[in-house]
C-alpha cells in the first residue's frame, strides 16, 4: 500500500487492498509467503505466482485503445444537467467545485514538489508523472467549471431578458432621446 502510494501518489484504504489481495489469491495470482525471521508476525507477505506473471503482463500488453475514453464522471454528470436547474444553486454548486478542485490542485502541487526531491533517490520514479497527469487533470477541470460558469451566466441573462421584456435594461433610446420599451 505504501509503496503505491509513492509510485502513484495515489492512497488507497487497507479494505481495498485486502479485499484485492483476496482476489488476486483466488485467481491464483499471488500466494502468500513465509514471513522472514524478525519481521512483524501480523503481516502476511506475499508474492507473484507464474501465473500471476503470465496475466500481468497480459494485462500490460493488451490493446490501449479504451486507455483513451474516460467514462463519464459525477462532474460530467452533474454538468450536463445544470443548465435545468435553479441559477442560485448552479453557480453555488460551480463556485464550490472550482474552489474544491483549486484546493486539490495546490495539495497536489505540494506533493509533486516533495515527490520531485524524493524522487532523484528511485531508479525510475512514476510518481512526480503521475502526479502531474493528475494536475493537468485538475487543470482541465477548473478551466472547465469557469467556460461553464460564464456560459451559464450568459443563459441565465438571455432567459431573464426574455421572460422579463420590459426591464430597464431591454429600453432602447428613441429617435427624439426618450426611453421606450420595445
Amino acid at each position: 500500500m505504501k509503496a503505491y502510494a509513492e509510485r502513484s501518489g495515489v492512497r488507497l484504504s487497507i479494505g481495498n487492498i485486502y479485499r484485492e489481495l483476496q482476489r488476486l489469491m483466488a485467481a491464483g495470482w499471488i500466494t502468500t509467503v513465509a514471513n522472514p525471521e524478525g519481521a512483524d508476525p501480523r503481516r502476511t507477505p506475499y508474492t507473484i505466482t507464474a501465473r500471476g506473471r503470465d496475466a500481468l503482463a497480459g494485462w500490460l500488453s493488451a490493446s490501449a485503445h479504451l486507455l483513451g475514453r474516460p467514462l463519464p464522471d459525477e462532474l460530467s454528470h452533474r454538468l450536463a444537467l445544470i443548465g435545468d436547474t435553479d441559477p442560485e444553486l448552479a453557480m453555488s454548486f460551480l463556485e464550490d467545485v472550482h474552489t474544491e478542485l483549486w484546493e486539490r490542485a495546490k495539495a497536489l502541487e505540494r506533493d509533486r514538489a516533495i515527490a520531485s526531491r524524493l524522487e532523484k533517490h528511485e531508479t525510475f520514479g512514476t510518481r512526480v508523472m503521475l502526479l502531474g497527469r493528475y494536475a493537468k487533470h485538475l487543470a482541465a477541470d477548473i478551466e472547465l467549471v469557469d467556460e461553464v460558469r460564464t456560459r451559464l451566466a450568459a443563459f441565465h441573462s438571455r432567459q431573464q431578458k426574455v421572460t422579463n421584456p420590459g426591464t430597464v435594461t431591454d429600453r432602447k433610446p428613441t429617435r427624439a432621446g426618450k426611453q421606450k420599451g420595445r
